[in-house]
């Protein structure tokens, strides 16, 4: 008996690594009617959830509704309207200054408090494919995308401010600095974020 206990332990353990892998790569955006029904924070249960320094264990992004989800165990935390690069018909991001904004499965694999936009989250864009694909037509992939604020320079910020949410990026997710603010907070690095396309709903 133990000798078979310990022949079913390493199939076991890769069929939870599995789960985990494929609980990473579910895509909400396939859904999101689904999306629609789950149940909503009140502003007054977001506020407890941010004050117990709770988390998300996900990011979705809806191009189409320009709007950022917050979720926790399929839960709505909160929603933010956002600004995007400023070509956000234009598709997936393929190369550098192409000002589009990734679609696609990725991960928060940073957090700057120091950033020139007031606080970011940097997300794993290029993954290998984009490196890939960038590379087979002889151009570079580009990078550093990110969840951010508002410029810190000044001159700049109020500049943005005036125009907010319309698309002023290079390729980057953008809210206010009081909702980065809260973003920021409750976002772990490793945390999943899924953008969909434009042409989800």
């Amino acid at each position: 008996m133990k000798k078979l206990i310990s022949l079913l332990i390493p199939f076991v353990l890769s069929g939870l690594a599995s789960s985990v892998s494929f609980a990473a790569e579910t895509r909400y955006c396939d859904d999101m009617a689904r999306v629609n029904n789950f149940p909503h924070l009140s502003s007054d249960q977001f506020a407890r959830h941010l004050e117990a320094k709770g988390s998300v264990d996900r990011i979705l992004v809806s191009k189409a509704r320009r709007e950022l989800y917050l979720l926790k165990d399929d839960v709505v935390l909160k929603t933010y309207h956002v600004a995007f690069g400023m070509d956000p018909l234009g598709g997936h991001k393929q190369f550098e200054g192409d000002s589009k904004t990734p679609e696609g499965i990725y991960t928060i694999d940073g957090k700057n408090p120091n950033s020139a936009y007031y606080l970011s989250l940097h997300v794993s864009y290029p993954n290998a494919a984009d490196v890939a694909f960038a590379k087979s037509r002889g151009r570079s992939p580009g990078g550093n995308i990110m969840i951010h604020g508002f410029p810190v320079i000044p001159a700049k910020h109020i500049q943005v401010q005036q125009i907010h949410p319309l698309d002023w990026t290079a390729g980057c997710i953008a809210v206010t600095d009081k909702e980065i603010n809260e973003i920021y907070s409750l976002v772990k690095e490793k945390t999943t974020i899924e953008i969909c396309k434009y042409r989800d709903n």
